[in-house]
């Protein structure tokens, strides 16, 4: 990978190519690696164009088997040009060969774009694997100072004394021990780090609603994604809690 300006500045490209070389890919992780490329063109499509949701649909134009090497294309509609496509691609080039660079945020990649990014390079980290994107006649490495890098540009920076709230879930105790908190709402889940001694109390609250105090460890952009566990309460189940009548009765509702 050379530095400096891309040799694709000027041209108008409308696809971009994922390039896993390995053996024994699973159906699963392949899956998972098209999910990834795709959350990571739709993250900044969207960034870039200062809306809400992505503008542009990708499709699948080309897989090669053996070694997957998997092309996702760009669809011009009535309101999208093939700049702007080519924009969104070289704007995602430009930012993967910032991240490998140095750990400072590329304009108009989210936090979830990084980690897209991210979960696409572990695979060449955790499996032998090589992975590359694929920019016209470009390849470029996703390699171990991309999975540094991007830790440390949305590493939690703040701590403080807070709650979380959510349903406990996926206990770990393999290493240092931890069990996730899952937002109601949004699906995503904040770590929760414990100390052993804990470990009987969290397996009542397993797939239960709970309270965890302590301190929470926040990104920039305010979201938690961990904390230090110093006490953990369990919200009444719906069966637990009182019925109307009773409720009526709490607030003086009977004569």
């Amino acid at each position: 990978m050379t530095k400096g300006e891309s040799p694709l500045s000027k041209e108008t490209i409308k696809s971009l190519t994922l390039d896993i070389e390995g053996s024994l890919l699973s159906f699963d992780k392949f899956i998972k690696a098209q999910e990834q490329l795709a959350i990571l063109l739709h993250e900044v499509d969207k960034t870039l164009a200062n809306k809400n949701r992505p503008l542009i649909n990708w499709r699948i134009s080309q897989v090669h088997s053996g070694s997957i090497h998997l092309t996702l294309e760009g669809m011009p509609q009535e309101q999208i040009t093939p700049s702007q496509i080519s924009e969104v691609i070289k704007t995602v080039e430009r930012g993967i060969v910032t991240i490998l660079e140095h750990p400072i945020r590329p304009k108009y990649f989210s936090d979830r774009a990084l980690e897209s990014a991210r979960s696409l390079a572990i695979l060449k980290k955790r499996d032998e694997f090589m992975v590359q994107l694929g920019f016209d006649s470009r390849c470029i490495d996703l390699n171990q100072a991309l999975i540094a890098n991007v830790d440390e540009i949305i590493g939690g920076k703040y701590q403080s004394f807070g709650t979380v709230e959510g349903v406990l879930k996926a206990i770990d105790v393999s290493r240092q021990p931890i069990f996730r908190v899952y937002n109601l709402l949004t699906n995503k889940s904040v770590k929760c780090y414990f100390e052993p001694n804990l470990l009987d109390n969290i397996k009542e609250y397993l797939e239960k609603r709970v309270s965890v105090s302590g301190i929470v460890t926040s990104r920039e952009d305010g979201e938690k994604i961990g904390i230090k566990v110093e006490s953990i309460n369990l919200f009444p189940q719906e069966k637990d809690l009182p019925s109307i009548e009773e409720m009526i009765g709490i607030l003086g509702g009977n004569s």
